[in-house]
């Protein structure tokens, strides 16, 4: 067990003890402001600085101390640390190339920004109790304690012009050529004072005002590149230009971009087709040349000259100029798909028979929902109803399952290649989802701009490490059917012991946590890393 550190009581006017609390536990206090109330009398507030250790005479200190005498945490007296996470994240800051890219851009604040987005994988995105999280995990070379106020003023610190110089150094390291995926997602805040938290599409659905964050992948490695933050109020599809542009100019360029529907929009196509060698997206089924290319081709694309590698895929290729960007539409057909959503609509609608046999009423108030599928006709007479499937609409409906359109600009590519590259596309997704999700942060608990800055481009430090986290242990997770959440927890069970003279490990490796470290090569080099401190 570790114990917490004392310190001595501060000599000064204002300091004083008292007690506080049902079980009458010493405190001690600082005067933090002197006044008179409106009859005149002499008044003061006070905060607590400490609980007071009557056997020693001195006391615990809480962050009101350190914030008020402008010192930073001390580690207490600890004996035992969890190494096994810290080790892999430092291991994977340094293969990725990470440390290099964030020492170049801030110096000594390097390993800073990496413990806060270390804490951020584990804990997520509230920093309160980063101080205790902190106390329990071994970062060799790094001696300072943090605390939810020092993150707060770190964050804070963290300039546009030091997070430029990253990007441009991050981007050269981690960005292998070719395809580059794009997404878009909305953070919530309850933040009233951002200028940029404003009212918008609302992607999760709250009720609040949000501000846009999106996020360029690369499609090989999936290890993202770059993000920007805008106002809430602007689409993806209106601000993409000034995006496209800033990307470029810190080094993404001459790419083959991948976005999905959301950007079918004639101003999205120009910058698209200005700031990128090729693109592809997704082709909206509702349009009436997707519908005029399904109903041209709908007979005849089931055959084997048509059909991919992947098995029971087919596709068409169609020259088409879009917006007056020349191109070609990709129809694809799935028939496993086709087969598995027709299957989904007929148990639709025989559920949907199941309610209308059990009526008394003709359903005026939920016609909508029945006639897609069916003839109903109300009786004359009285409040009754016949009902009868309506075969044609729900052939109609089947004939076109299965069915989807892609637009590319890529005409060297094959079919198959832009498929494959397309539905990789949810790197970005996932990423988002580790924000979100794993990481706890779909709504911002910072309320003022340089905050959010900050803490964003920490968030986006956390992605990056635990994304190549991910896919080193992709392998691992699926042979074991077990989650990041769970190997990570299995990493930080290896554990350390120090004392005045030496750092040792408290007690062997497992064969999981072997595995785990054999694939980042790093069975051996944990051991010689605890030798080598």
């Amino acid at each position: 067990m570790r114990a917490k550190s004392l310190v001595d009581i501060p000599d000064g006017k204002g300091i004083h003890i008292k007690s506080a609390g049902a079980k009458g536990d010493k405190y001690v206090y600082k005067y933090v402001q002197y006044f008179r109330n409106s009859e005149g009398s002499p008044r003061n507030k006070a905060k607590a600085i400490g609980k007071y250790d009557s056997e020693t005479g001195r006391m615990y200190p809480n962050s009101n101390y350190f914030e008020m005498y402008n010192v930073d945490v001390p580690f207490p007296d600890i004996s035992v640390f969890d190494y096994g996470y810290s080790y892999l994240v430092m291991k994977v800051c340094r293969d990725s190339g990470l440390y290099d890219c964030l020492t170049h851009a801030f110096g000594s604040r390097a390993m800073e920004i990496i413990v806060m987005a270390s804490y951020i994988i584990r804990e997520g995105n509230a920093m309160d109790a980063i101080d205790d999280w902190q106390v329990r995990n071994y970062f060799a070379g790094f001696s300072r304690l943090l605390t939810s106020q020092s993150t707060s003023r770190a964050f804070a610190s963290i300039t546009a012009v030091q997070m430029d110089d990253f990007f441009r150094a991050w981007v050269k390291r981690a960005y292998k050529g070719g395809s580059v995926c794009y997404d878009v997602t909305s953070i919530s805040s309850y933040s009233s004072s951002m200028v940029d938290i404003e009212r918008g599409y609302n992607r999760d659905g709250d009720d609040l005002c949000q501000y846009n964050l999106c996020m360029f992948c690369d499609e090989a490695t999936k290890a993202p590149l770059y993000y920007s933050r805008y106002n809430g109020s602007l689409t993806g599809k209106t601000n993409l230009p000034y995006v496209l542009e800033s990307a470029r100019r810190l080094g993404i360029e001459h790419v083959k971009m991948i976005v999905d529907g959301g950007f079918w929009r004639e101003e999205c196509f120009k910058s698209l087709r200005s700031c990128c060698d090729a693109f592809t997206v997704g082709m909206p089924a509702y349009l009436n040349e997707s519908e005029k290319i399904i109903s041209n081709n709908i007979g005849d694309i089931e055959r084997y000259a048509n059909e991919l590698d992947c098995r029971h895929i087919y596709c068409v290729e169609v020259e088409a100029t879009i917006y007056g960007v020349a191109g070609k539409v990709l129809l694809f057909y799935d028939l496993w798909n086709h087969l598995s959503l027709c299957e989904e609509l007929s148990s639709r609608i025989n559920r949907l028979k199941a309610e209308l046999d059990a009526l008394k009423r003709y359903p005026k108030g939920k016609l909508s929902r029945y006639t897609p599928y069916f003839t109903i006709t109300k009786h004359d007479k009285d409040s009754g109803f016949d009902y009868a499937a309506d075969n044609q609409k729900i052939d109609d409906l089947r004939k076109h399952k299965g069915f989807f359109l892609l637009f590319s600009t890529d005409m060297e590519s094959a079919p198959a290649d832009i498929l494959y590259y397309y539905r990789a596309k949810d790197a970005d997704e996932k990423i988002f989802t580790q924000i979100k999700v794993d990481m706890d942060g779909g709504r911002t608990r910072t309320h003022n701009e340089e905050t959010t800055d900050g803490k964003t481009f920490v968030t986006f430090v956390a992605c990056s490490i635990r994304s190549y986290m991910l896919g080193k242990m992709q392998k691992f997770l699926t042979e074991n059917s077990t989650s990041i959440k769970k190997a990570l927890n299995q990493m930080s069970n290896i554990t350390i012991i120090s004392n005045s003279k030496e750092l040792r490990f408290a007690k062997a490796l497992t064969k999981k946590q072997k595995q785990i470290l054999s694939a980042f090569k790093a069975e051996d080099d944990i051991l010689n890393s605890i030798k080598s401190v």
